[in-house]
């Protein structure tokens, strides 16, 4: 029997990044398809109240933590931080907030799986764009 969150998993496809100098003495990033993985995805309810870091931020800076998603790969699926995918069912983008190697499940376990978080992103703005 296969476990419910197998079940959920849908196809996703990582999204390669290409920076080329945009003739401004900046860069632009485009992105193409690379490899697809199953994944399930789920948005993450009451993060709002979450403490972000020891750091003080301005309200400018505070990410919007509504907008949280736990990302369950099976083991061995490499998810890296910041790297960018594609949900194929509805073609929405998200970008990983950790790095799913730091939360693989033991050999032992009969879940063979990994989780982190990620958010929801945009391809056209992203930090690397910026000169």
């Amino acid at each position: 029997m296969t476990p419910l969150i197998f079940q959920m998993m849908t196809q996703c496809t990582r999204r390669v990044p290409t920076s080329a100098e945009d003739g401004l003495f900046g860069h632009h990033v485009t992105y193409t398809d690379g490899d697809t993985f199953q994944a399930a995805i789920y948005k993450q309810p009451g993060q709002s109240g979450r403490r972000v870091s020891d750091h003080e931020q301005t309200e400018a800076e505070r990410p919007d933590l509504e907008e949280v998603y736990l990302v369950v790969v099976p083991t061995g699926t490499p998810l890296h931080f910041y790297e960018v995918f594609r949900r194929d069912s509805d073609g929405a983008i998200f970008r990983a907030l950790g790095d799913v190697r730091d939360t693989e499940a033991p050999a032992m376990s009969t879940v063979q799986i990994a989780k982190t978080t990620a958010e929801r992103w945009d391809e056209e703005w992203s930090p690397q764009q910026q000169p």
